[in-house]
């Protein structure tokens, strides 16, 4: 037999009659689940009159404060036991059908069967309470694991994309130097175990920088400088960064001093107004119209549209014969 979904069956700690009947008001969901409980009562009472007629006159009383206790609470705990003891009171005791004392024992037995009962409604509800405490921790703990676990697959599909945006554009220039050096100036994302969501990037892109003044060799007749803000930004929206500053400043310096055996490329990350602005320019020759090579043609253009769109960025490109600047600008979003 198929067994029933999981969130079909209500575990007993997480059920609450005033839950389950709402919108109806608290206070009504409890006086109707107390005549509930009262009934059943009633039931358990006659069928234990069919088999021993007057036996145990008030023990039906205490599974039913239990019951109303636990799934509506001690207000309707009291509200079964105020009831079944005026009905037993009125019923059983002598004179039956009336609220007359005739045996004076009848008054301390009464107040026993108040004070039990009142205990069973507090030790109840003391449970009810620490079985509700126990099932939220454990719904907030299962929570927690899928969420854990949609952001382990979130950055391994992000991982991928990194990979492989990092093998397209080392297929493109492998004689520019070594992967390993774009996956030391990477190794900055995971430093900080404290901080695992997001990553400073004052810190990754001076790493970065550095990582490609060795790839490309540009600590040569090609000068790499590097300025950046204080920013700890989603470490998606870095690696995107990363990655897209990558680009700009290898086809900076493939393309941008042609004819030429010095430059300067300046990579710069500035808070501006309410988001951030990522600024890669350089002093070469500018953009020439009729090959436009920067900030990237076939491939290398594909590839920087999609890191600014990672990015959740725009683009806009500035070029002269004094030199050509990318400016990315980046919303208040990406940076937290």
């Amino acid at each position: 037999m198929r067994a029933m979904p999981h969130r079909v069956v209500p575990h007993l700690a997480e059920f609450d009659v005033r839950e389950r009947l709402a919108p109806l008001p608290a206070w009504l969901s409890q006086i109707a689940f107390a005549i509930f409980c009262l009934g059943m009562e009633v039931v358990l009472r006659l069928v234990i009159n069919a088999l021993a007629p007057g036996a145990a006159p008030f023990a039906v009383i205490y599974p039913g404060i239990l019951a109303a206790t636990l799934f509506a609470g001690w207000q309707c705990g009291f509200i079964v036991l105020a009831i079944s003891m005026l009905a037993a009171w009125y019923f059983v005791l002598p004179a039956p059908m009336s609220f007359r004392i005739e045996n004076p024992a009848d008054i301390p037995r009464m107040l026993v069967i108040l004070l039990s009962g009142s205990l069973v409604i507090a030790l109840s509800d003391v449970f009810r309470q620490a079985a509700q405490r126990a099932a939220r921790a454990r719904k907030a703990q299962v929570e927690e694991q899928d969420l854990l676990l949609r952001e382990i697959d979130h950055r391994i599909k992000n991982n991928f994309m990194m990979v492989a945006s990092l093998v397209d554009i080392q297929r493109r220039r492998s004689d520019d130097g070594p992967v390993d050096s774009f996956a030391r100036a990477h190794n900055h994302l995971y430093h900080d175990p404290r901080n695992v969501g997001a990553v400073q990037m004052k810190e990754y892109l001076q790493e970065l920088c550095d990582a490609l003044a060795q790839a490309l060799t540009l600590h040569g007749a090609v000068t790499l400088t590097c300025a950046s803000d204080q920013a700890l930004m989603n470490r998606d929206r870095a690696v995107s960064i990363g990655l897209l500053v990558n680009e700009l400043v290898t086809n900076a310096a493939k393309h941008a001093f042609d004819g030429r055996e010095t430059g300067v490329v300046n990579v710069s990350f500035r808070r501006h107004g309410a988001g951030w602005r990522l600024y890669v320019e350089d002093d070469g020759v500018g953009l020439d119209a009729a090959k436009p090579q920067r900030p990237g043609g076939g491939l290398g253009k594909r590839l920087v549209d999609a890191f600014v769109r990672q990015a959740n960025g725009t683009l806009s490109t500035e070029s002269s014969s004094a030199g050509t600047r990318v400016i990315v600008e980046l919303g208040e979003e990406v940076a937290r």
